[in-house]
């Protein structure tokens, strides 16, 4: 007959048996699960990420507007000058009455000569040679226009100094007064004109004239007084000795003279001497490389201080 500590020995033993097992079990239940979550984690985690189902990284909330940084500023383009237009540029100087009657004179005195020849050519071959006689030039009157529509003698000059005269609109006296057209005039000779105390002359715009500065222009075309910039005359240099010439051109002029022959885009560069007329042209004596020349605005590069026209300072 079993005790009862003997009874409570065995249950216990049994318990005790029931709960290693219970544990070992629990042990080893859990070890199983663990490496089911090593094998299905990345596996998983793969499947999330391809579903949606694992949530992406959020992007930082971007900066409002005004405390943005501002991108970087874009420098301005300079356009440069406006241009205006192709002109074919032309030349006009100060005739000289004295260069006018030289040559004439040595014309007309060649001419006497050749004729005096052919004369002794016939006769005899070794008589001595006549000079014909030179007949004198024809002279006219040119005229200062008064108020009240009077006229008022300037000089008698010479048809071929008087038409020399109109052409290039200013010329000096052999006397050494200058003389400016002054336009048509009921006097017995026209045009009239205007003795004027600029070295040079007066342009249409009153201004003195300046030398490879001063050009003539259409004003329907260019404004007078107008700034222009000319590139081709840039990096030339000008005939002559300073300070008229001998300097290199930077490409700027103003549009103060105007002439009855100057008819919409044409440029009439004021050269100051006929010399300097031969001494700028071309090859041969040609001016071809004066036409269809482009023509700007020179507001923003040129600048007139007093009667000096030339390149702004640090202009381009």
């Amino acid at each position: 007959m079993t005790t009862l500590t003997e009874r409570a020995a065995t249950i216990i033993h049994a318990a005790s048996g029931v709960m290693r097992d219970g544990v070992g079990f629990l042990a080893d239940l859990l070890a199983r699960i663990v490496n089911g979550l090593k094998t299905l984690a990345p596996v998983s985690l793969a499947v999330a990420c391809q579903s949606g189902n694992v949530d992406a990284p959020v992007p930082p909330t971007p900066m409002p507007r005004e405390m943005a940084s501002p991108p970087p500023a874009t420098p301005a383009h300079d356009a440069g000058p406006t241009p205006i237009g192709e002109f074919n540029i032309t030349f006009y100087y100060m005739i000289g009455e004295e260069e006018v009657v030289a040559k004439v004179a040595a014309k007309a005195a060649k001419a006497a000569k050749a004729a005096a020849n052919d004369n002794q050519s016939l006769v005899d071959p070794e008589a001595p040679v006549e000079l014909a006689a030179i007949t004198p030039p024809d002279l006219v009157t040119i005229y200062a226009s008064k108020g009240g529509g009077g006229c008022e003698p300037i000089a008698e000059v010479t048809k071929e100094f008087a038409a020399a005269l109109e052409l290039q609109g200013t010329g000096k006296l052999k006397d050494g007064r200058v003389l400016n057209i002054w336009g048509q005039c009921r006097c017995e000779h026209s045009p009239c004109f205007k003795v004027t105390e600029s070295q040079w002359g007066t342009a249409g715009s009153g201004r003195p004239l300046q030398p490879f500065r001063t050009v003539a222009v259409d004003p329907k075309v260019v404004k007078l007084g107008s700034l222009l910039y000319v590139p081709l005359l840039e990096g030339r240099t000008m005939p002559g000795r300073a300070p008229w010439g001998g300097f290199v051109h930077d490409g700027c002029v103003v549009a103060d003279d105007t002439g009855g022959g100057i008819d919409g885009n044409q440029l009439d560069l004021f050269v100051g001497r006929k010399g300097y007329y031969l001494g700028i042209s071309g090859s041969a004596g040609s001016h071809a490389w004066a036409r269809h020349v482009p023509v700007f605005d020179g507001t923003q590069i040129c600048e007139r201080k007093g009667r000096h026209v030339a390149r702004k300072s640090g202009a381009i």
